[in-house]
Formats: C-alpha cells, structure tokens, sequence
C-alpha cells in the first residue's frame, strides 16, 4: 500500500477508465537500466526489438537540439548522445502515445507537444535554481497530464470540464473535474504512471500537482516530488505568458508556495520569469 495516497480511495476515481497495461518492452528496459551496472548493450538490444520505437529514438539523437555534427547510426550512438535517462523518456512517450491514440473529441498533438515544451522549460528552470536534477524536472513535465488523454477518451464533455477547471478561482483544478466528470486527470494520470513503473517521485508528483499544499514542508511528498510540481506549475505559467500575454488561475494559487520552496521573493521570480521568456525566444 502506498505510504502516502490510500489506493483504495482513489479506486472510485477510475470511473470506469481502462488503464492501459505496461507495454513487455518498457518492463525489460526499466529492469535493464535499474541494474547496478546497466549495460548499454542490453538497453540498445530492447529498444531495437521494435522498429518504431528505436525509429523514434534515432530520430531524435539526430534532431538538432542534439545533433553532434555527425550523424548517428546506431541505438548505442544515441545512447551514449541522449543518456539513459533521456533514452527512458522518449520510450515512454512513445509508448503512450501509442497506448493513449484513440478518436478522442480533441485531437492530442497538441497536448503531446505542450508536454514536451513544459519538459523542456521545466529542466532549464532546474539548471537556473539548482533545486533538482534537471534530468528529474524534465520527466515530471513531460508526463504529469498523462491523464488528460484518457479522461478526453472516456468523456465527451472533457474538454469543457478541463476548460472550468483552468478558469476557476476559488476551487481547485481537480475539484472542478470532479465536479464535472466525477473523477480528474490526476488521479487517472497516478494510477497510469504506477502501472507504467515511472520513477515514483513522478508517480506521486502527479497525484498531487494540483494539490499546492504539498509544496509546504510538513509535506508527506519528497523533496524531489515538491521541486517538480513547482518547476512544473512555474513553467505552465511563463509559457502561457509567452504565447498569450496573460497567465491563468494556476499560478495565483501556486505561486505563494512556488516562492517559498525556491526561497525567492515574488519580485525575483518575476525577472526569472522574464529571463525564462527571452530564452523561449
């Protein structure tokens, strides 16, 4: 049983929502990378088993954001450009962009793109603060909505319900889903990153991203999980700044826990702020 949210409970919040299974693959790769020594060997063969996958993979480690002025040929070669880490990552997603597609009402491209942008933001606003390994920011951005498509699957009426839940004020994200859908995108999104053995950090990160009294230090969460939800709230923000002009209701309830666990005053945060929306470009 989970140390610090009741499975049981959250159990009513499935709602009649499949949670896809671990994909075999994902399973013989995290035992392969958890090893006290991985073999870079191993963790290539896995990931050459399945032709899109290690596809994807290559495709990356030669996308400019990483490319080494030479191209690479082999998983080995991107291994050793991207990490393990980052290799893990891209796996993942690409799994559960596969698990998740569907005909949902909204198409997810989107979505899949918005997280890889938070990702991205989230590990340079880590790098700034030196709060958390970078690396750590970048898994929790990229997968702390994995809810979101499946909650857009099961009910038609998601995106108006995700729409209220932004707009709101005075309740939480989460208690205007519920309101509306009789569950929300965390706890589904919790259940799916404990199915899918994402480190647990990020498991509980996303059960409680909208819970931004787990920001306080009495909070039963790790420090590591604390440091995400922040970077992750925080980058949510600039890059609705930077696209829009204008913030949302998320922040002005986060914020105050945001500068308190960072130790800045809210006057520094917003020249970081600044900072983060000129780097954006």
């Amino acid at each position: 049983m989970n140390a610090i949210f009741d499975e049981q409970q959250l159990q009513a919040f499935l709602q009649g929502i499949d949670i896809p299974p671990c994909p075999a693959i994902l399973v013989e790769l995290d035992q392969a990378l958890n090893k006290e020594a991985p073999d870079q060997r191993e963790i290539a063969r896995i990931i050459s088993k399945d032709v899109a996958l290690s596809g994807r993979v290559m495709q990356i480690a030669n996308s400019p954001a990483f490319s080494t002025g030479r191209e690479l040929n082999s998983i080995i070669q991107a291994l050793n450009v991207l990490g393990s880490q980052q290799v893990f990552n891209l796996v993942v997603t690409q799994l559960l962009k596969v698990a998740l597609a569907g005909a949902p009402e909204v198409p997810m491209d989107r979505f899949w793109d918005s997280s890889a942008l938070t990702a991205r933001l989230s590990a340079e606003l880590a790098r700034r603060l030196r709060c958390v390994r970078p690396e750590y920011a970048y898994t929790f951005g990229l997968f702390h909505d994995c809810g979101i498509p499946l909650i857009m699957k099961r009910f038609p009426q998601a995106k108006e319900a995700l729409a209220a839940a932004n707009a709101a004020v005075d309740a939480s994200f989460t208690e205007v889903e519920e309101a509306h859908l009789g569950t929300n995108h965390a706890a589904i999104g919790y259940f799916l990153a404990r199915r899918w053995r994402l480190p647990e950090f990020v498991v509980h990160g996303i059960m409680a991203h909208h819970d931004y009294a787990m920001l306080r230090p009495s909070s039963p969460l790790s420090d590591n999980a604390r440091a995400v939800i922040a970077l992750n709230v925080l980058a949510e923000h600039i890059i609705r700044l930077h696209a829009r002009g204008d913030g949302e209701q998320e922040w002005e309830k986060a914020a105050p826990g945001v500068c308190e666990l960072f130790g800045l005053s809210l006057g520094a945060v917003d020249d970081l702020i600044e900072d983060m929306r000129d780097w954006l470009g």
